[in-house]
């Protein structure tokens, strides 16, 4: 059975204006007016905490809520119970890992999931050190191959022989939670869910490279729930470490795609949500991975996830990439930038004129509507709403174009600055958002290191490719939940 709690967003509020009651939340700023019996629900909300609803039992309730998380009012959360276990196959695929086959191993025999309704299977990619002998000590079913077909050829041939309605993948550098199959499986009692994915946590946090990687892995997919929409081309995907599958939707897709060395995990569930699946991702059914935490590794590996760019591009032609330009917002930026390259106060006095255009515009719009917010309850907001704006598009231009802004200050020198401010704040912005327990200054030496190293995996992808999708998004002006 599955129960959904709700609760008030942080900086939303219940409040009486004039003859409505109405939900404001002050970043995005957004107000909903609520009839008296949905506002003694969210008065019991506020009261408890949260609200906690059973999927089924109370549908409608259910959908209305929701409707409020869509537009950022609630935060929900997800549980669900079985009643009835499905057969899992978890499959792992290995390669010369005798000592973190041992550990994954363990880790599996420990899963808190009914051991008749549990298969493991290890494939052994030819391996020429202790990992077989290791994997027959824990007495499961083991394939071996004589010659390497691959991560991605183990697991498709692991999932032809396996006997479970739904496949679980980890890696054998994984260490999984007695919990993890007992969290994910249940959401896949909804039908049309073909993917279902957990959190990824690192297995160490001795060094600071660690740190910095526990928070900051691509694998690392964070503590907010996302779901893909039937029928709606998504982005979405979670990484072949912690990723289970209906096994029926798999072999639909025709399994992972044997010739891609990386970015395999995205295909697949990219190809999976064609076919009509949803894909469900949860900050719970942790797997611990053992990242890189030597810094060559770790940079040549964001090389390598950057290289993937530029083939997944060509093969989802139309999951092409979106960055969100709304026009005051865009003029706004483009001002600022100006006036820090050119040291130019006439430019960063047009871009507080901007501001206060739509300041002015948004007040107009809220007072006809007879909320009547004071200035200062509404100034806070847009300005939050500005600073988010340049957060994410300093981010993404130090992410895709950092490495071909620096040959160009060389020849105009002015360039320098707005290239430190881009790397500061944006680099700033994710240290207090992530929170690495690491010193400040390290994080900005990961963080550029990482971003060059990725975006200079996307070059090498794109150009021997031939394919520059990647630096050409498509340009949207307004915001949708799909975005």
């Amino acid at each position: 059975m599955k129960r959904i709690s709700y609760r008030l967003r942080q900086g939303v509020r219940l409040e009486c204006r004039g003859e409505g009651v109405y939900l404001l939340s002050a970043f995005p700023l957004v107000a909903v007016r609520v009839n008296q019996v949905f506002y003694e629900i969210l008065s019991e909300m506020k009261r408890s905490d949260s609200l906690s609803c059973l999927g089924e039992r109370d549908r409608e309730l259910v959908r209305l809520l929701d409707r409020l998380v869509s537009k950022g009012m609630l935060e929900k959360d997800e549980t669900a119970d079985l009643f009835d276990y499905p057969v899992v196959s978890v499959i792992v695929p290995v390669k010369n890992r005798a000592r973190d086959i041992e550990d994954c191993l363990r880790s599996l025999s420990s899963l808190d999931y009914p051991g008749d309704r549990t298969e493991i299977i290890v494939v052994d990619d030819g391996s020429e050190d202790a990992t077989s002998q290791v994997v027959q000590r824990f007495g499961i079913r083991a394939i071996r191959l004589d010659r390497s077909i691959g991560a991605s050829g183990c697991r498709n041939l692991a999932v032809r022989e396996a006997r479970g309605e739904m496949v679980g993948f980890t890696d054998s550098d994984c260490v999984v939670h007695p919990r993890w199959l007992k969290d994910l499986v249940p959401f896949f009692e909804e039908t049309d869910v073909g993917i279902v994915g957990g959190y990824v946590s690192n297995f160490s946090r001795v060094s600071r490279l660690d740190r910095y990687e526990d928070v900051k892995s691509s694998l690392n997919m964070g503590q907010r729930p996302f779901e893909s929409n039937r029928g709606k081309l998504s982005r979405s995907y979670v990484p072949s470490c912690n990723l289970i599958v209906r096994k029926k939707a798999f072999l639909q897709a025709g399994g992972f795609q044997e010739n891609l060395k990386v970015g395999e995990d995205v295909d697949l569930c990219w190809r999976i949500q064609e076919l009509g699946y949803r894909l469900r991702y949860l900050p719970r059914g942790e797997v611990k991975h053992k990242h890189r935490n030597r810094l060559y590794p770790m940079l040549a590996r964001r090389f390598d996830y950057g290289t993937s760019e530029a083939i997944l591009s060509l093969r989802h032609k139309d999951r092409r990439k979106k960055i969100y330009l709304p026009v005051l917002y865009s003029f706004f930026y483009g001002s600022f930038s100006l006036g820090i390259i050119l040291r130019s106060i006439p430019f960063f006095a047009i871009g507080c004129g901007i501001w206060l255009v739509d300041f002015s515009r948004k007040y107009l719009e809220m007072r006809t509507s007879r909320l009547g917010l004071p200035v200062h309850q509404m100034c806070l907001p847009v300005l939050r709403s500005y600073f988010s704006f340049v957060y994410n598009l300093s981010a993404y231009l130090v992410r895709y174009y950092l490495l071909f802004m620096v040959p160009l200050a060389f020849f105009y020198p002015p360039l320098w600055i707005f290239l430190f401010f881009l790397l500061f704040f944006s680099a700033s912005v994710d240290f207090s958002i992530h929170r690495p327990r690491i010193n400040f200054i390290f994080h900005v030496l990961f963080y550029t290191l990482d971003q060059l190293s990725y975006q200079a995996g996307v070059f090498w992808g794109c150009l021997s490719r031939k394919n520059f999708a990647s630096y050409f998004p498509r340009i949207i002006q307004k915001a949708s939940p799909d975005f």
